[in-house]
C-alpha cells in the first residue's frame, strides 16, 4: 500500500449513517488493542477555539524535550494528515500505511457484523491517531473533540484533564436546540474525579458547569486573562502579553481578542499538566506562546493583493472576525469572498460582514451541504452579493478592485484559498 492509497481509503470511509454512539469505534479500538490508553490525554472540546487551545500547548510541549506529544486536531485545510501529529510533524508514512492496514482487518470484521456497521471516516481516522500514539510511544496526546463530546469518536479515550473552550449554537441539528442542550452533550466529556477547564462567560452556562462538575467530583477551572498573563499592547498581527514569572514580554501572532482566553486555558492546562507529574520550564511557555500557529484563523498571505483568511463558520465564530475587522480596520478597501453551508445562520453572517466591504462575492465551498445557485438566488443575500462559481472567479474580480481580500465562512473554502496561494 503507497501513502496516497492509505489516505484515499481514509476519506472515502464515508459520514456514519445510523444511531450515533461510541459501540464502533469502541469495538475498532479494543481489536487494535486499546492504543487509547497508553499515555497521558487531554480531551478539548467546545464551540470555537479548540484548534488555538491544541495548538499553543502542543507549541509548548514541543519546547520540552523530556517528552514526546502527539495531537489530534479536525478538520484538515489541505492534507488530512494534518490531523495526526507526532512532535508537530504528520504521522510518518510507514506508521500511517501500517495503521491503516490495521483498521482494515478490523473493519471487514465490523462489516459483516449488522449489529455493529462499517466503520466511518472519523471513527477510522480517530482510530488511526490513536494507533498512532501508541505506535510512537508519546507521553501526552492533546485530542481535540470533533463534534459535541458524548458520542463523538474522541471520547472513547479517558483524558486526564478535560476543556471545554465555550458553548455556542452550532451543529443543533445534532446535538440539540439551545445552549444549555449542547452544553449538556459536551459535557459527555467530563470525567469522575478529574479537572474540567473553560473560558465560557454566560452565567446560566457557567451554572451548568458547575452542576456537571459538583456530580463528577471534578475541579472546574475558569480560565481568565487575568492571573495568567498581563496584556501589554494588541495588533493586527496578534497580542504582546506578559507572563507573571517573565519580565520580557513575549508576542503571541495568533491575533483577535478571542484568542486571549483561548491563552488563558492553555495556560491553565499547562498547571494542570505540572500537577500530573510534567516538568514544564517557564521558557518552554514563553517560547511556546511565541511559536504557536494556527492557519485560516485571522491569517495574512501577502501578495497582490493581500490575503485575509479566516475560517468564521459559525455565529460565534463570526463574531470574532467582526469584532477584529472593527478594532484593526485593514489597510485598504476591503473586497469579501463569503462561503457558508446551508446549515449555518448565513444570511445573518453576510449581513453582518456587509458592512465592511466594498465589493461581496459568494462562492459556494466544495461540500455536500452547500447550496445551489436556484437556493442562493431565493435569499436575500442575492440583494447584495454576487454569486461567483468558484473561488478562482470571485478571486479574478477582486483582483480588478483596489484593495485588500478577506476571505471567510466555511473551512472547506479557507482549504480552497490557502491551496490557491501556496501553488502561486
Amino acid at each position: 500500500m503507497k501513502i496516497h492509497e492509505a489516505t484515499r481509503w481514509i476519506l472515502d470511509r464515508g459520514v456514519r449513517t445510523g444511531p450515533y454512539g461510541l459501540d464502533r469505534i469502541s469495538f475498532l479500538l479494543e481489536e487494535l488493542d486499546s492504543p487509547q490508553n497508553n499515555c497521558a490525554c487531554v480531551l478539548i472540546g467546545g464551540t470555537n477555539g479548540k484548534g488555538s487551545v491544541t495548538a499553543i500547548t502542543e507549541s509548548i510541549m514541543l519546547q520540552c524535550q523530556d517528552y514526546m506529544t502527539g495531537s489530534f486536531t479536525s478538520p484538515h485545510l489541505v492534507d488530512i494528515r494534518e490531523r495526526i501529529k507526532i512532535q508537530g510533524r504528520p504521522l510518518p508514512d510507514k506508521l500511517w500505511i501500517k495503521g491503516t492496514e490495521a483498521i482494515q482487518e478490523v473493519c471487514k470484521i465490523m462489516e459483516k457484523e449488522a449489529s455493529i456497521g462499517p466503520a466511518s471516516f472519523f471513527e477510522a481516522v480517530t482510530a488511526l491517531a490513536f494507533w498512532g500514539f501508541n505506535e510512537s510511544e508519546i507521553d501526552l496526546a492533546l485530542v481535540e473533540v470533533g463534534l459535541g463530546g458524548r458520542f463523538d469518536s474522541t471520547n472513547a479515550c479517558s483524558p486526564e484533564i478535560s476543556v471545554i473552550t465555550n458553548i455556542g449554537t452550532d451543529h443543533q441539528e445534532y446535538l440539540g436546540t439551545g445552549k444549555l442542550a449542547i452544553a449538556r452533550e459536551k459535557f459527555g466529556i467530563l470525567r469522575k474525579n478529574r479537572p474540567l477547564i473553560t473560558a465560557e462567560k454566560a452565567p446560566e452556562i457557567l451554572a451548568e458547569f458547575e452542576a456537571a462538575c459538583k456530580k463528577s467530583n471534578s475541579q472546574l477551572i475558569i480560565a481568565r486573562p487575568a492571573g495568567n498573563f498581563e496584556l501589554v499592547e494588541s495588533n493586527a498581527e496578534g497580542h504582546l502579553i506578559r507572563l507573571p514569572e517573565s519580565e520580557e514580554p513575549v508576542f503571541m501572532a495568533l491575533p483577535g481578542e478571542h484568542q486571549l482566553d483561548n491563552l488563558a486555558i492553555a495556560l491553565e492546562l499547562v498547571k494542570q499538566l505540572r500537577k500530573h507529574g510534567f516538568d514544564i520550564p517557564d521558557e518552554a511557555i514563553s517560547k511556546g506562546i511565541a511559536g504557536a500557529r494556527w492557519p485560516g484563523r485571522l491569517q495574512w498571505i501577502k501578495g497582490n493583493p493581500p490575503l485575509l483568511l479566516d475560517g468564521a463558520h459559525n455565529a460565534e465564530g463570526l463574531a470574532s472576525l467582526v469584532s477584529y475587522l472593527r478594532d484593526f480596520p485593514p489597510p485598504a478597501p476591503l473586497n469579501i469572498i463569503f462561503g457558508a453551508l446551508k446549515d449555518k445562520p448565513f444570511v445573518d453572517m453576510a449581513e453582518q460582514l456587509a458592512q465592511f466591504g466594498q465589493y461581496l462575492c459568494f462562492v459556494p465551498p466544495q461540500c455536500s451541504r452547500t447550496m445551489t445557485r436556484e437556493q442562493f438566488d431565493a435569499t436575500p443575500l442575492a440583494e447584495k452579493w454576487q454569486w461567483h462559481d468558484n473561488l478562482q472567479e470571485a478571486l479574478a474580480n477582486c483582483r480588478q478592485n483596489a484593495g485588500c481580500v478577506l476571505v471567510t465562512g466555511s473551512l472547506y473554502l479557507i482549504s480552497e484559498a490557502i491551496k490557491e496561494a501556496t501553488e502561486k
